[in-house]
């Protein structure tokens, strides 16, 4: 099998993607944003000789699922608690207002074809693809290991774009970290792709998880230090927010 990958870099926020191509098979993780990109998408794969057969989501935000529709064909596989996500409809909710927020006219809304079991290894088009659970910027994302190709693609974590940003637990979020400190020190991938930013060699996505996982950790002691001192609720919280992330959002 000849294969290549690449990474795709959207004009907004810098939100990441990845384009695998397997002779006359396609494979896109994070398909977006705007109509423009993710047509690019199928062009760059068709003029590979390829067809989009399979597209992979690490999470249901917005900026990550608005490609969806645009390839009907596709087996879109996810997380089950992105997965509920879209079958309850929060998902094409989401995507109908970034595309309310910037007039654009997405095709079709995200759907799901296959759950994906954390944690299991499967095939997606014809790459294997091994998944890692990633709570906490969300509840139900997914890391993609594509490991022929020497890549793991981690969604909105290791980001030098952006410091964390916790949507569902900062405790799952700090045990995300460890995790994938530990996965990148013992078996490390040759190249880690961000949902946003640039892509990093395993040491560089070490360095911002040691900052991340710390920031995380002075956060909680801040709060829990207010908390302790007798101070509200407001007042913990925004101990919390005056400390210092590792870099700006």
């Amino acid at each position: 099998m000849s294969a290549r990958w690449e990474r795709l870099e959207s004009e907004l926020w810098e939100t990441a993607g990845v384009l695998l191509v397997a002779d006359s098979s396609a494979v896109t993780i994070d398909p977006g944003i705007t109509p423009a990109e993710i047509a690019a998408i199928g062009d760059q794969a068709a003029a590979a000789g390829a067809g989009v057969e399979a597209i992979l989501i690490t999470h249901v935000h917005s900026d990550h699922t608005c490609g969806i529709g645009a390839f009907p064909d596709a087996e879109v596989s996810m997380g089950p608690l992105a997965a509920a996500e879209v079958t309850n409809g929060a998902a094409a909710r989401s995507v109908r207002a970034l595309a309310d927020q910037r007039g654009y006219d997405y095709a079709g809304e995200p759907r799901v074809d296959r759950v994906l079991e954390p944690g299991a290894a499967g095939r997606a088009g014809p790459f294997t693809i091994e998944t890692l659970a990633l709570p906490g910027h969300t509840d139900g994302g997914l890391a993609y290991r594509v490991r022929s190709e020497g890549v793991l693609v981690v969604g909105d974590y290791l980001s030098s774009y952006e410091f964390p940003f916790v949507y569902y637990s900062t405790a799952a979020y700090r045990a995300t970290l460890a995790g994938l400190l530990d996965l990148l020190r013992r078996d490390p991938p040759r190249v880690v792709v961000s949902g946003h930013g640039p892509a990093h060699d395993p040491e560089q996505a070490i360095a911002i998880g040691e900052a991340d996982l710390a920031y995380l950790h002075a956060l909680r002691e801040a709060v829990r230090s207010a908390l302790e001192g007798g101070s509200s609720a407001t007042a913990a919280a925004e101990a919390g927010a005056a400390v210092e992330p590792p870099r700006p959002a």
